[in-house]
């Protein structure tokens, strides 16, 4: 799956929607939060990662890359008219790459939005 300009959240309004109105599951390393939006013709993806996970931002750029990989990997298996919001825990730091994509879908199934045949 592409993670194009149009499938990223970019405005702050919509992570304040994802937290306020939708539902979250946290894992090990990262929390995932989801907001079904009818109004959506696809499925959309933020991240955060605060200064709490790391004060460098180039660590906090890595955990972005790895995260944006995961979901161009595993996004497909979501439900279209969703919004994503893929917050970094300050454990984030120290995993591996498969340590977060293991994590990810994890929690995203803990959200039982999962789907196996995508």
């Amino acid at each position: 799956m592409e993670l194009s300009r149009k499938r990223r959240m970019l405005d702050w309004s919509e992570f304040r929607t994802v937290r306020t109105e939708g539902r979250s599951a946290a894992g090990r390393f990262l929390v995932i939060g989801s907001h079904l939006d009818p109004s959506l013709d696809g499925r959309r993806f933020g991240f955060i990662t605060s200064k709490k996970a790391s004060k460098r931002a180039v660590t906090r750029n890595l955990l972005r890359r790895r995260f944006r990989e995961i979901v161009r990997k595993w996004g497909d298996h979501l439900p279209d008219q969703y919004r994503f919001v893929t917050i970094a825990r300050f454990r984030a730091v120290d995993a591996t790459y498969q340590e977060l994509e293991a994590d990810w879908i994890k929690t995203a199934k803990r959200l039982n939005l999962w789907s196996e045949n995508a």
